[in-house]
């Protein structure tokens, strides 16, 4: 199975990232996986430390299926029309695999090319199409270039037909490796982490974590919500981790807390990438404020696995997670940064400041999404891909291969074949020819060359 990352980044692992990694792993038992992404990063470096072979080969991503516009289908051909793809054709061909997968909606290259090549397609899908009135046609071109859809939500699914749904489609939301979360020393990482930010025992922490701190992130709803708490909860602090990818809007940010003179509330990580954990487990509460339908939420889930409350606006994934975490109440009014405050204020007016709520999310979750779910949705998926498709796992590498030449190359071929053929022939008869037979093999020898000599030279 070849699987197409749409990216890895160098310095973070983006949630899509995260899901696709924890994916190859889950897939290993039933096919050879290899990670395919467009460049050297912390993915391809987690990949090859799981045992996974990683390829680098660089493809344009198209951006058009997440937010389409009335020409979506004619952008696609346009795409399919172009040199970049029919290298990448040409490629996938030499590799020969059973099974394409793509990860994310704008990774519309892999699945066009695999379905050229009649290469069965899973297209997997992390994102919520914009409802921006062409949804349809997303959903379509992704409908026409797959054989199945494996969906992060049901927030996800929910922009198909039904029939596409019930006919092609995996509701699979993400889960963890239980062995990686090592509960038994969170404590001791919490008060070690703590101590490291200046943060004291008893001083609130509220935080938000992003790969990238970007306006669809909510970055300024999350500090216009912590300046509303900052004269209520004087102790409080506020942490912001993730990557600042542009710079304008990060001085916005900046600037908006200098403003209110409350620089010394506030604390900035970059993305800690394999000491994520120990930020968890430094928080208090945790505020997912995306001004975007997220597919899921891993942000959300994650903080719900270690044990914490989690605020957010109540839209796509997100509604979705902390519905099924059992806690709704902690949901806030989309776009909203005085609703996020309400919320995050409940929590700290508690006498354990959401400690035992969050302790009782983190049961409920691991009921919901925990690895026994996840290995059971997954094997009803790949049980139904063997009944359904038992020629995905079989070898037919050779017949994939044949069909990528062009029946002009196809037939050249046929013709060097034909014409190696008559020379081997006549090599063969020379060869004969040369060994003392007798008066009858000469007397055939001779009869040859006079059929090989032209009509021209008979006549002279």
């Amino acid at each position: 199975m070849l699987i197409f990352s749409h990216v890895s980044n160098p310095s973070s692992i983006t949630g899509a990232e995260k899901l696709l990694l924890f994916f190859c792993g889950q897939m290993t038992p039933y096919f050879d996986c290899v990670l395919v992404a467009p460049n050297e990063g912390r993915l391809t470096i987690l990949a090859r430390q799981s045992g996974i072979t990683v390829k680098i080969h660089r493809i344009p991503l198209f951006h058009s299926v997440y937010t389409p516009g009335s020409n979506l289908l004619a952008e696609a051909n346009k795409l399919m029309a172009t040199s970049v793809f029919r290298g990448l054709m040409k490629w996938i061909a030499g590799e020969a695999p059973q099974v394409i997968l793509t990860n994310t909606c704008v990774h519309f290259m892999p699945a066009a090319a695999g379905k050229r090549l009649g290469i069965p397609v899973v297209w997997q899908l992390t994102e919520k199409i914009t409802e921006n009135g062409n949804a349809h046609l997303a959903t379509s071109l992704i409908h026409q270039y797959s054989n199945w859809l494996v969906s992060i939500s049901e927030s996800v699914a929910e922009s198909f037909p039904v029939e596409v749904r019930q006919s092609k489609m995996t509701v699979l939301p993400p889960s963890w490796i239980e062995s990686d979360i090592q509960p038994a020393a969170w404590a001791t990482t919490r008060a070690s982490f703590r101590g490291s930010l200046g943060i004291t025992a008893n001083q609130p922490l509220i935080g938000m974590i992003s790969s990238f701190l970007i306006e669809s992130k909510g970055v300024h709803h999350f500090i216009d919500m912590a300046l509303s708490l900052k004269d209520a909860y004087p102790d409080a602090a506020f942490l912001i981790v993730g990557s600042a990818l542009n710079p304008d809007y990060d001085i916005l940010c900046r600037d908006r807390i200098a403003s209110a003179g409350a620089q010394t509330s506030f604390q900035y990580l970059p993305d800690l990438k394999t000491y994520i954990t120990q930020v968890y487990c430094a928080l208090d509460v945790v505020v997912v404020p995306s001004l975007i339908p997220e597919g899921f939420g891993l942000t959300a889930l994650e903080g719900l696995l270690h044990g914490k409350p989690v605020v957010a606006y109540a839209s796509g994934g997100l509604q979705e997670v902390l519905t099924a975490a059992g806690c709704p109440h902690l949901l806030a009014i989309p776009g909203s940064p005085a609703s996020l405050a309400e919320k995050v204020r409940f929590i700290l007016d508690q006498p354990d400041r959401g400690e035992a709520l969050g302790m009782q999310n983190r049961l409920q979750i691991q009921a919901v999404f925990g690895p026994e779910v996840y290995g059971m949705r997954l094997n009803g998926m790949v049980s139904r891909w063997m009944n359904e498709y038992p020629a995905w796992f079989q070898v037919t590498a050779r017949r994939v291969k044949r069909r990528v030449v062009p029946a002009r190359r196809r037939k050249q071929n046929s013709r060097r074949k034909k014409r190696s053929a008559a020379v081997a022939r006549r090599l063969f008869v020379r060869r004969r020819t040369k060994r003392p037979e007798g008066r009858a093999t000469r007397r055939r020898a001779s009869r040859l060359r006079l059929r090989r000599t032209s009509a021209r030279r008979r006549k002279a």
